[in-house]
């Protein structure tokens, strides 16, 4: 558990040795905080010659979303030691892997209910990102606190800022929003969790 007190201020709180010592058990690994990233909020590194695997986790993200992107990533460093190069990076062998480390988290403590819901629901499709999770992406955003503007507050007709790119909300889509980039009048669909700037 070495490496993981160090990981500690990032988590909610709680005991992690158990999960994560069965988890990590006989595994060679490397975890470390990254600068905040745009395109990424943790990633795993497969090792490469002379090396040991590596992964990366950003150091602004919440505590919820720390942990659950933590537990992502874990799972496709437990992929890659049971398949080797065989596992796709979000293939069914990572899905297998991650649904049952979902099911073990949300039990692993007293979590808030909505919390322990979402991974549990989450588990029986899991995703490639958290963001294309409308339900767990809200609740973690929920339990950290965060003041961020999702598109899903945004009407339809307003302009807004993602990814420095400037847009029209024109219509929803079920999880997806249907919008106009403002310069080139070209449409897109964006996730209505994705976090937005509103233009005046």
């Amino acid at each position: 558990m070495a490496q993981f007190d160090d990981l500690l201020p990032y988590l909610p709180s709680g005991d992690y040795e158990p999960l994560f010592s069965k988890w990590l058990e006989g595994l060679n690994y490397q975890i470390a905080i990254s600068r905040p990233r745009k395109s990424k909020l943790g990633d795993f590194r497969p090792p490469r010659p002379g090396q040991i695997a590596r992964i990366t986790m950003n150091a602004d993200l919440g505590p919820f979303q720390f942990l659950t992107t933590l537990t992502h990533e874990i799972a496709h460093l437990i992929a890659w030691e049971k398949h080797s190069r065989r596992a796709a990076p979000h293939g069914k062998e990572w899905k297998a892997v991650f649904r049952q480390m979902l099911i073990e988290l949300a039990h692993h403590q007293a979590w808030p209910e909505n919390y322990s819901h979402a991974l549990l629901k989450h588990a029986k499709s899991p995703k490639s990102a958290v963001g294309a999770d409308p339900q767990l992406q809200q609740t973690l955003l929920l339990l950290d606190g965060s003041t961020d503007l999702l598109l899903q507050g945004i009407a339809p007709g307003e302009n807004f800022t993602f990814k420095g790119r400037n847009f029209c909300y024109e219509e929803k889509r079920r999880t997806r929003a249907l919008v106009t980039e403002l310069g080139t009048k070209k449409q897109y669909t964006i996730p209505l969790v994705a976090c937005v700037e509103r233009i005046d």
